[in-house]
């Protein structure tokens, strides 16, 4: 048995354990970090398996532009959380680890506020586009003048 033959259990070098959480946290940072920069620019191609999966965000190339670059520094700042939380997790040990902890739920609601925004993003302007395609003809013409007549009216008499 592998646990009887170390008395501190088999984590008892905690080096190793450190090395491959920080290694993980820096693939996720640089990975978040390059996907976050092309999301700012709008330079992220449409995909089907990086990106916010919400249905308005696949209508139209514009919308997609629009929602990942609300989304974008999102990503960012959740790369720099979990930068941050590998630069602890390489050097941690005992309470230490509550800051790598720390960093990487941090990161995680980056990433989660981002996709919200992003989101609410996709939704106001997949509405915006639908507007300015539906027909304005119907709509009945607003006259300024009367309006500005009922409102001086309605101004005088209070």
């Amino acid at each position: 048995m592998l646990l009887a033959q170390s008395p501190n259990g088999p984590f008892s070098d905690t080096s190793s354990i450190n090395t491959i959480i920080g290694i993980l946290l820096i693939v996720f940072t640089v990975a978040l970090l390059i996907l976050g920069v092309l999301a700012t620019a709008g330079k992220l191609p449409g995909n089907g398996v990086i990106g916010l999966r919400v249905p308005e965000v696949r209508k139209h190339e514009s919308t997609w532009r629009q929602a990942h670059r609300v989304t974008g520094p999102f990503w960012v700042l959740a790369a720099v959380a979990f930068a941050i939380g590998a630069a602890f997790a390489f050097i941690a040990y005992g309470w230490m680890w509550i800051l790598v902890a720390v960093a990487v739920v941090a990161g995680f609601v980056s990433i989660s506020v981002g996709g919200n925004f992003g989101a609410r993003a996709a939704a106001l302007v997949d509405a915006a586009l639908d507007a300015s395609d539906s027909d304005s003809s119907d709509e009945p013409a607003v006259d300024l003048g009367a309006l500005r007549k009922a409102a001086g009216k309605a101004d005088e008499q209070q």
